[in-house]
């Protein structure tokens, strides 16, 4: 455990010893401890008297329930001390009958927290579309964290505080043929994201239909792979002949053959006929 010193805040005070007054300086200082010893410090006095020293701790101003003689040594470490927790200190001079002074100035001083962090949940999936989430952190009040993120499909949208809180983010769409997986870091810990590949269309289908009195060919719901080219005949029945063909409900004419090049969509065609005598 790390030893923490308290940095020095002067200070004078009056101490009386048996039934004669004189002063006293008397000083300690409060710094940041990262664990729980601190250290106490002071002049000496100049009095020839003076035998020792007694520093007291406790949980509540001018209420001490921990007591230690140091001789006429001016300085000393009191140890177990609780994270998070305020203890107030003072010091009293005594001599070689045991008379002892009034207790010094108060000092006061907190022992930062030990942090530690936990999320939930650990980890998040996604579908190949874009979303969001959120991560709830739970932390000892006082203590700081920011989240980081390992990839930059993973955007934070709020991403630091203090104590308990949470963490937002954004997830781009996954427009690869791959799953893909990416961390968060908060505090230490991992928060784990991933995202399932996008989903890739190997064909596409052509929609084909004929009106009466005449056929396509091929016909009815036709498989084409992607970036393939299909093509398909027109035949009127006896006594008709083609009045139009639809593709994709647009008119190109009475053709008797037409081609659909590099398909990457879905299609329709149609054709339709009239009497080679109506006008």
């Amino acid at each position: 455990m790390l030893k923490t010193t308290i940095f020095r805040l002067r200070y004078f005070r009056s101490i009386l010893l048996f039934l004669s007054i004189f002063s006293a300086f008397l000083f300690m200082w409060p710094g940041y401890a990262r664990a729980a010893d601190v250290t106490l410090a002071w002049d000496a006095n100049q009095e020839s008297t003076v035998a020792g020293y007694k520093v007291f701790n406790g949980l509540a101003s001018r209420t001490y329930n921990g007591t230690v003689d140091v001789g006429n040594w001016t300085s000393c470490t009191i140890s177990g001390l609780a994270p998070g927790t305020t203890y107030y200190f003072a010091a009293k001079a005594y001599d070689a009958a045991g008379h002892e002074s009034d207790f010094s100035t108060e000092i006061a001083y907190t022992v930062p927290a030990t942090c530690s962090f936990s999320l939930s949940p650990t980890s998040q999936s996604f579908a190949s579309s874009a979303g969001s989430g959120s991560i709830a952190v739970t932390a000892p009040s006082g203590c700081s964290w920011s989240a980081s993120s390992s990839a930059s499909w993973i955007t934070l949208t709020a991403g630091s505080g203090s104590g308990n809180g949470a963490v937002t983010y954004s997830v781009a769409s996954n427009s690869t043929s791959s799953t893909r997986t990416a961390n968060i870091s908060v505090g230490g810990q991992t928060f784990s994201v991933s995202q399932a590949a996008a989903t890739v269309t190997s064909s596409y289908t052509i929609t084909v239909s004929a009106g009466p009195h005449g056929s396509i060919s091929p016909s009815g719901a036709v498989a084409v792979n992607k970036g393939a080219s299909k093509t398909f005949t027109i035949t009127p029945g006896w006594g008709y002949k083609i009045y139009r063909v639809l593709v994709n409900g647009a008119s190109i004419g009475a053709v008797n053959k037409y081609t659909f090049s590099n398909v990457i969509a879905n299609q329709t065609i149609r054709a339709e006929f009239k009497s080679k005598w109506s006008w």
